[in-house]
Parts: C-alpha cells; structure tokens; sequence
C-alpha cells in the first residue's frame, strides 16, 4: 500500500486507498529540540472478501488478480514499514529529517499465503520551520504554544516490479511507488500544566509513474489529546484522540500532461481512534500507538477495509 514526521523525528470486500506510503507517520515530542536517530515500525492491517463483485475488476491500485480459485475466500493484508530516521536541528527553527524505509507485505486469502514481498521502499526527505515559540520545551512551563510548518519530498526508489511464485502482486504490495511525491505539513501543539493537546496536518501530492498511474491525493489530519506525569527527568505520556485519512481517486494518463481518466474504485475517507503511550528521558524516547478505524466511507467495491494500524518507535537523542 501507499498512501499513509514532524515532531518526535522531524516527526476489499472493501485495501484502504488510504496506504501507509501515502503520507508520513507524525509525531510530537518534549526533545523535539535535540538531534536525534531512531528506528519505528509502522503496521497496517486490511481485511475483505475475494469476489465477483471486488477484486476481479481492477489491477493496479485494488486489483488482485481473476483467480476463480479464490471465489468466496476472505482476504488478509498486511502492510509493515520498518524506517531508519535520523533528525537534525538548526537553531531550534529549522528542522532537517531523512526517512529510509524497509517495507514488507504480506497477502493472505483463505488459507493460502499468496504473496510476501519485501524490500527497500521510498526514501523520504523533509524541513521544517518554527513559526511560534513561546517556550524552547513544552514540558516545562506552565503554559506553552507551538506551531511548526514544512515540506517534504519522496524519491522512487523502491522496486514496483518485484514477482512471486504465484505471479506479480499488484502495486500496492510493491516496496516502492514509482512516482516522485510532494508533501506540506504543519503541527500545532499547546500545553497548559499537565494537559495538551497536538494539532497534525499534512498534505500529499503524489506523482505519476512510468506507466503515467497516479495515486490519488491525500490529506490526514490528527487530534491527539495527551497527559504528561513527570518523574524526575523522565516523563510519560497517555495520548488519546482521532485521525482522519482522506484520498482522492487514482487515475490513469493517456500522455503526461492531459487526458485523466479517474478510477471510482478507489479513494474515500478512513476515520481512527488513537490511542498511545511515550516515555521520554534526557537521552530516549520511546512509544508505542493503536489506531481502531470505526468509519470507512470508501468508493466502489473494490477496495478492503481497514482493520487497524500499529505505530511503534526508538530514538536516540544527542
């Protein structure tokens, strides 16, 4: 899948067009000021049934395949994103962040494991400027406010031809994408105390491949509500709160600059509730995150639902 960092790094029937490469993971952090390397692991997870009326049909975004083999056997996704970050400081303003992905997804129908793919996927790189600053640390003062804006670009590195056993897998089980993607993104963050609340928007513009395919455009927005209980140098953190993903639909060129042809199977809207914990000290932060979809308005009958996703992390701050 494809279409799914400012702060703590910077920071079918019915698949979600939603995909995890679509936008980067975001974060926030009380060492947001710190150089910092880490390591996160990012899963999502898809469920749906193999039928003459989805998966038959397309074969780029939500096709997979015409097997009568299949026929009325539920079908398992799973996307998983292993990234090495690293972030770099400058002046407490500007903010650098380097994202080197390692993908590996997996699809499961019935009781057959028909495709595992893994493989280096598209690196990412993104700046970001502190527009509002009226404490260095918001863990430290009594109330605080922040707002952070950026961009960011996706380089198609990763492999969009790999193949099986039993054949070429579509292409959103493919490592890469294909297509050079921009992204815009902002974070708001105040603090009163002990209670907060983080603000995360960001946009992708995705690019068309060789083939002149195109993932849709995509906005994710979050609203996380969160509670920090201090320990000496140490805090944790209970996060809590919503993410939307919104995706317009793929489509397909004639030549590169005119003739689009639109795909109703794909695009639509995913709405989560998160929940999470982070333990932060002078040296680490880690976290770990549950996202529950409740609400899928997807269009056509193509596209898997979304289970769940799973967002995991380490860093090193120096």
């Amino acid at each position: 899948m494809k279409k799914i960092l400012v702060g703590l790094m910077l920071t079918i029937s019915m698949v979600s067009y939603a995909c995890d490469n679509c936008n980067i993971y975001l974060n926030l952090s009380p060492n947001d000021y710190r150089n910092s390397i880490g390591i996160y692991m990012r899963q999502r997870q898809h469920y749906g049934t193999y039928d003459l009326f989805g998966e038959m049909i397309a074969t780029r975004h939500t096709g997979h395949g015409n097997d009568l083999a299949f026929w009325g056997h539920d079908v398992y996704e799973t996307y998983q994103t292993y990234e090495l970050r690293g972030t770099y400081y400058l002046r407490n303003k500007w903010n650098f962040t380097a994202v080197i992905p390692y993908v590996q997804n997996t699809q499961k129908i019935g009781d057959v494991n028909r495709y595992t793919l893994a493989g280096l996927g598209d690196p990412t790189l993104m700046t970001s400027y502190q527009l509002i600053n009226t404490k260095k640390d918001t863990g430290k003062v009594v109330f605080s406010n922040r707002l952070t804006a950026g961009i960011g670009v996706k380089f198609p590195v990763g492999k969009t031809d790999l193949s099986c056993e039993n054949g070429i897998p579509n292409l959103d089980l493919q490592p890469g994408t294909g297509a050079w993607d921009l992204m815009s993104f902002a974070t708001y963050t105040f603090k009163y105390k002990f209670v907060g609340m983080n603000l995360i928007a960001n946009f992708r513009r995705n690019g068309r491949d060789v083939n002149l395919y195109r993932y849709g455009f995509t906005t994710n927005a979050t609203a996380n509500l969160f509670f920090d209980w201090t320990i000496k140098s140490s805090t944790l953190r209970l996060i809590g709160g919503a993410y939307i993903e919104n995706a317009k639909m793929d489509a397909t060129y004639s030549d590169y600059y005119q003739n689009e042809q639109e795909h109703d199977d794909t695009g639509g809207t995913v709405v989560f509730a998160n929940s999470g914990l982070q333990f932060f000290t002078a040296s680490f932060a880690i976290f770990g995150e549950y996202q529950y979809a409740f609400s899928s308005q997807l269009n056509g009958y193509t596209q898997l639902l979304t289970s769940n996703k799973i967002n995991l992390g380490i860093t090193y701050n120096f």
